[in-house]
């Protein structure tokens, strides 16, 4: 589905990501994991085919979506014909809109669909989100918010969702059910996700397979469950 080859990167000079391949099959749940700095955000913000300073520069390789290169495409029409969306690292909403006003603004690229069905998918997904539509969403906490980066996500009925650090700042009990609320789309609706996760051993239970990334290379791969139980994999990334 998803195929990256000798990808590179670079902020200016910087080469952030020196050569990484890697592929995401169709229905798949697959975790970058690695320590701060590793280029696990500088890979998504280059799948999304953001623009600099936002987003590194692709100096290399390629990335193909079904056979059809993504490189020169630009980020809305990923979302829009590719179907690959992204909720970025610290959500990144719209504080001065309404959650409602959020969501509804996510659903540019569907025009002449029923957007309030849609809503009242997110909403289903989300009951919380329900309660506060009306709401202002830089008065919500910081799990509403992430539900509500996720729901704007989802709203553009991506078949490919990508998360970057989804549970950051999260209590224990909203990261959870976050993280149960994505495993039932990708069994029940069979969506793609691929996340990054500061807690990879969280993302390595819910995962099928994951790459662990370090200083913009990859060093390890395999099954999720594999790379949990590696003992160089624990010490290293998951706190011994």
């Amino acid at each position: 589905m998803l195929h990256v080859s000798n990808l590179k990167a670079a902020y200016g000079k910087i080469e952030a990501l020196h050569g990484i391949s890697f592929h995401v099959e169709k229905g798949e749940i697959v975790t970058l994991i690695g320590a701060n700095g590793a280029g696990k955000s500088t890979t998504l913000k280059a799948l999304m085919r953001l623009r600099p300073p936002e987003a590194p520069t692709v100096t290399g390789g390629e990335i193909a979506f079904n056979g059809v290169s993504l490189l020169g495409m630009p980020a809305y029409r990923v979302v829009s014909k590719i179907g690959m969306t992204l909720a970025p690292e610290g959500r990144r909403i719209f504080g001065n809109l309404t959650v409602m006003e959020n969501l509804q603004l996510a659903f540019w690229s569907r025009k002449g669909e029923n957007v309030d069905k849609e809503v009242q998918r997110i909403f289903d997904l989300f009951p919380r989100l329900a309660e506060r539509a009306r709401q202002r969403s830089d008065t919500l906490s910081g799990g509403e918010q992430q539900m509500l980066a996720v729901g704007r996500a989802l709203m553009t009925k991506c078949s490919v969702l990508l998360l970057d650090e989804p549970s950051m700042g999260l209590a224990p009990l909203i990261m959870y059910d976050l993280f149960r609320t994505l495993k039932k789309l990708n069994t029940d609706e069979g969506l793609t996700i691929i996340v990054v996760e500061q807690n990879a051993h969280l993302a390595l239970q819910v995962a099928d397979r994951g790459y662990v990334l370090d200083t913009g290379e990859i060093v390890a791969e395999g099954a999720a469950q594999e790379l949990l139980h590696k003992p160089e994999i624990k010490t290293a990334y998951l706190g011994g």
